[in-house]
């Protein structure tokens, strides 16, 4: 897809190829799941391994109320979540903690909460977790309803594929792209190794494009959050450098970058 030629360009006194991000670089992650849903981990246990990873933050996104498989969190448990976030951060001590939510996108394009209950979070996940077979207009129509509310920051395995088990869902992942950059809506790099998703053959152009990236474990158990290294790996194929990468930004940088969205 250009390298050789690149390559070959600036070994011959042409443009010098770009410096790709390193996971050193990466100062946390945000979508990322407690006991509270599916995962296998605390709260305080998942901050904790932030911490010895040297992260600045970690960002908590389990699972809303129609993900039932998966024991999402409904208004009540969701806000008592976000009241013990907001506690450990009050008592410091490692990595600071953003409050969010793997918000589930209706097969109408409705997200899982209301707008009061989204605004009482610093971010939102959007992510599709059902009616896989609708169809590539449908899928289309409904993720872009989705980025087009103002709460919502990030979309979440676009395509919804698990590698080797399930192809993704049907959507033109053009139009989804489009309208991500033109809502400001970061699209994740979903690191877990059965999703890297969205695949490294759209990172490059649409990065160039204005596209900002999150590179995302999807970890459910403390040993998850280490799933970054192989999303680097993909992201370093899709030629990305840090100035694409949402969390490869300090605190303030990354609050400052959802402020400015609204």
């Amino acid at each position: 897809m250009g390298e050789i030629a690149a390559a070959e360009s600036a070994a011959t006194g042409g443009a010098p190829l770009p410096r790709l991000v390193d996971t050193g670089e990466l100062r946390g992650a945000f979508h990322n799941h407690t006991t509270e849903s599916d995962g296998k981990a605390t709260l305080l246990e998942m901050r904790a391994a932030a911490t010895a990873l040297g992260w600045d933050y970690l960002g908590i996104a389990d699972h809303s109320k129609s993900s039932v498989q998966a024991r999402g969190l409904d208004e009540g448990r969701l806000a008592a979540q976000v009241d013990a976030i907001r506690q450990a951060n009050a008592a410091g001590g490692g990595a600071w903690l953003f409050a969010g939510t793997e918000c589930d996108i209706l097969p109408d394009g409705r997200l899982d909460f209301d707008d009061a209950v989204l605004a009482t979070l610093d971010y939102v996940v959007a992510s599709v977790h059902s009616a896989f077979s609708q169809s590539e207009s449908e899928m289309t129509a409904r993720i872009i309803r989705a980025l087009e509310h103002p709460r919502v920051s990030m979309l979440g395995h676009a395509t919804g594929r698990l590698l080797l088990r399930r192809e993704g869902y049907k959507v033109d992942l053009v139009r989804v792209i489009d309208a991500a950059i033109a809502n400001r809506v970061v699209i994740e790099l979903n690191a877990h190794p059965s999703r890297l998703d969205l695949d490294w053959r759209h990172w490059r152009r649409a990065a160039e494009r204005g596209l900002m990236c999150a590179i995302n474990p999807d970890a459910h158990d403390v040993a998850g959050l280490r799933h970054v290294e192989a999303g680097v790996r993909v992201a370093r194929k899709g030629w990305l450098t840090a100035n694409s990468i949402l969390n490869t930004r300090n605190r303030a940088g990354v609050e400052s970058w959802w402020r400015e969205r609204r």
